[in-house]
């Protein structure tokens, strides 16, 4: 499996250039395209969450925590008094950072639910739904917010599998398919309940046909030539 370095550093190359990208093709503002970016890295960290205890389990939740008690307060700035949103903000980050991070450690096994396709499915219609519901984005901003955690989260797997390949040796590792795989047949109780969980948040996901309508038709009709690529004249002309 990769390691912490490799993850953070292919997560954020992966995110940023997803996030240029949307800001390019005029489907996202600078300010939602630097949030897409942080939910692209975050992502790329995230399927960690089920290691015990370790270095970057801990930074993963403190970088939820912050993320989420921030993203809050931020959307509800002008109906609360400070001393309100700083109870808040204590409230959340302290509940994520702790509370859940102790739920998550008793109930996950390495390498297990958290670390196959159903998940990314399963994290990208969660963070769609808190977007819309508990935040009050629009579905644009929401979905674009969950397509990129699950892009970091998928990134994430994919780097896992790559590394179980021992090219030198021409052999795979016993890690090998225990990344990208449908679901987890060792955790058959925690892939139900997230199977579950997922029809239910499919059943609550925001508005998308219009979202996907759109997407389909800038990326249909957008001059990728001249959204590639230089348009002065000092590089038309090394192309003649």
């Amino acid at each position: 499996m990769a390691n912490f370095k490799t993850h953070l550093a292919v997560a954020t190359g992966a995110s940023g250039l997803a996030s240029v990208t949307l800001l390019n093709l005029n489907l996202a503002t600078p300010w939602e395209t630097g949030s897409y970016f942080l939910l692209g890295v975050l992502g790329g960290l995230l399927p960690d969450i089920d290691s015990d205890r370790s270095t970057p389990l801990l930074m993963i939740f403190y970088g939820l925590s912050m993320y989420c008690a921030f993203a809050m307060v931020f959307n509800i700035a002008l109906q609360y008094s400070l001393v309100e949103l700083f109870a808040i903000w204590v409230a959340i980050y302290f509940g994520i950072r702790y509370l859940i991070f102790e739920m998550v450690i008793r109930v996950t096994v390495h390498r297990g639910v958290f670390h196959s396709l159903l998940a990314v499915a399963f994290m990208l219609l969660l963070t769609a739904d808190c977007f819309y519901y508990v935040l009050h984005k629009s579905a644009r901003y929401s979905w674009n917010a969950g397509v990129f955690l699950a892009l970091g989260y998928l990134v994430h797997l994919s780097l896992d599998e790559l590394f179980s390949v021992d090219l030198h040796n021409k052999r795979m590792k016993k890690s090998f398919g225990t990344a990208l795989k449908l679901f987890s047949r060792q955790n058959k109780g925690a892939s139900l309940l997230m199977a579950a969980s997922l029809l239910l948040f499919m059943h609550y996901a925001p508005p998308a046909k219009s979202y996907w309508q759109t997407l389909q038709h800038t990326m249909q009709h957008a001059d990728w030539q001249a959204k590639l690529l230089p348009q002065q004249q000092w590089f038309k002309g090394l192309l003649n």
